[in-house]
């Protein structure tokens, strides 16, 4: 057999094309987690390290050393710094990266094979000096592999205790809350929530306004009617901006924490805690702008006007209160609203009334159900008002029996106490399973139809918490309900003589319209008042 003779080359050349033995442009990436002073300090050596082992190298040419202080590592698209390295890599003005260690370059292990694979196609070599390992060498990827993902657990690890300490922060009471865009409040030199009182007056009259019966896009179109900016200052009110304010607790002097939780730690995505984690409320946890009792009002009545428009989940832009009568007249024939509408028989009649939607939609083969006049209704309102004034006395004590009676049925406290503990018990159930499966003395089997069954029984356990819960909250807001319709009986000196708006939602839910004057008006009570009048 022949003999292979070497041919060696006349220069060894690198991937990128460059003599092995060209003085090498060398750069450094330095990174810290955090802002304290200690990690700062420790950014700042490692920079100075890099910069004098690579200046006093005679082989290498420095370029730059590259550096993130206080961003986490797990993300490296926030990496401002590491992106430009990357850039300059790629445009040749780099051959050696050099770094403490794969988790001071990435804990993302994609994110450390992504970048290192694509600067080796450019012939940049990355050097981790904890790690020992050299991405151009052929072992330097298994190894890459191999540290990355458990620095990648690392980054799991640290962000599952960081959570703990602000859990923790939670359960005692301590307050993590940014006054940022948060119209009302300062924050004083201790961090405590402070009133803006010239703030805190547009908050006041953004809540009595939708209380008196505006809707959300009423209630902005006034504010910049009145030249009143929003907390950015800008002059544009948006619906959703005033539909925040009516439901944030910090109104009424309370802090609801872990509104939002972290779903992924390497992505740090976040989303609305909607059953994802527990969340931590503090009562009396700063001054208040507005009392509890006009909050609760203010939530009952989003859910009122939710219902009239089938939309439970969200009413936003979807009820008008223009109009006193809009989405509370019901067609008893159909069970649909009645819609406002005008009608011009000559120049000199005009006549406003309510029509069923499904006849004007769909005809009378549909609903017969006929209109009713604007006048009529408010008319038939006036009497309902006086009948319950001139008998005011005798109407509110019915009123008050019956919300004793509905209140003395009310005996889901000790349920709930009893459900948590149910609650609670299930949970460390769980937590044991677990940890048997991960310590190997359950087999995947067991601990599939173990963890099925103690989930389903823990779903069970919450959503019988939940139901018991809303009839709590329900009761509690047909109480503050009556209590709203007795104040205004109180307070109302002397019989309407005329029609009045803010009187009528104060105290009616819906109308049952029966005949064009036979009318069933539902209180807010859940009291029925009937009238059947033959007004022309």
């Amino acid at each position: 057999m022949a003999k292979a003779v070497v041919i060696k080359p006349v220069e060894y050349m690198a991937f990128n094309g460059k003599s092995v033995n060209e003085v090498k442009k060398v750069a450094a990436y330095c990174r810290v987690s955090t802002d304290s002073e200690e990690q700062l300090n420790s950014y700042q050596a490692q920079v100075s390290y890099y910069k004098a082992l690579i200046q006093n190298n005679t082989e290498w040419e420095f370029v730059d050393i590259y550096a993130d202080e206080g961003i986490s590592g797990t993300n490296s698209l926030k990496r401002t710094e590491f992106l430009r390295m990357i850039k300059d890599a790629k445009d040749g003005k780099i051959d050696i990266i050099l770094t403490k260690s794969i988790s001071r370059f990435a804990r993302n292990t994609v994110d450390i094979l992504r970048y290192t694979r694509e600067l080796k196609e450019y012939g940049v070599a990355v050097k981790f000096e904890k790690e020992n390992i050299n991405t151009m060498e052929a072992s330097g990827e298994i190894f890459l592999t191999i540290f990355s993902s458990l620095a990648q657990e690392e980054s799991r690890s640290i962000s599952e205790n960081s959570r703990w300490g602000i859990v923790k922060g939670f359960k005692d009471g301590k307050v993590f809350c940014n006054t940022t865009r948060f119209l009302g409040y300062d924050k004083d030199d201790n961090g405590n929530l402070v009133i803006n009182e010239k703030e805190a007056q547009i908050v006041r009259r953004i809540y009595q306004e939708y209380l008196d019966g505006k809707s959300y896009s009423s209630i902005a179109r006034g504010l910049e009617k009145d030249n009143i900016p929003t907390v950015t200052g800008s002059k544009k009110w948006w619906d959703s901006s005033v539909t925040i304010i009516l439901t944030n607790e910090k109104y009424y002097g309370a802090l609801l924490q872990q509104k939002t939780v972290t779903i992924d730690f390497l992505t740090h995505k976040r989303v609305k805690n909607k059953g994802f984690a527990d969340k931590y409320l503090i009562e009396d946890n700063h001054d208040p702008i507005i009392s509890k009792e006009v909050f609760e009002k203010v939530q009952a009545e989003k859910e009122r006007r939710a219902k009239l428009k089938n939309n439970i989940k969200n009413d936003r832009g979807k009820y008008s209160s223009k109009y006193p009568f809009s989405g509370k007249i019901v067609c008893s024939k159909c069970g649909s609203t009645y819609r406002r509408r005008t009608w011009n028989s000559d120049k000199s009649c005009r006549r406003v009334v309510w029509q069923c939607k499904t006849y004007v939609k769909e005809g009378k083969n549909e609903c017969d159900a006929k209109a009713v006049y604007d006048e009529v209704i408010e008319d038939a309102f006036v009497d309902v008002f006086n009948r319950m004034k001139t008998d005011k006395d005798g109407f509110i004590q019915v009123l008050s029996d019956n919300i004793q009676k509905v209140l003395a049925q009310s005996g889901y406290m000790a349920d709930i106490e009893k459900l948590d503990k149910e609650i609670k018990d299930k949970k460390d159930e769980l937590k044991s399973l677990i940890k048997l499966q991960t310590t190997g003395v359950v087999d995947k089997e067991v601990y599939n139809e173990e963890y099925e069954r103690i989930s389903n029984e823990l779903n069970e356990y919450r959503d019988r918490r939940a139901k018991y819960e809303k009839d709590v909250r329900r009761k509690e807001e047909l109480r503050l309900r009556t209590d709203e319709i007795m104040k205004v009986l109180h307070d109302r000196v002397g019989l309407l003589e005329q029609f009045d708006g803010d009187i009528f939602n104060a105290l009616v839910e819906k109308i049952e319209v029966i005949e064009p004057t036979h009318f069933v008006f539902v209180l807010k009570s859940g009291m029925n008042m009937e009238v059947n009048d033959n007004i022309c």
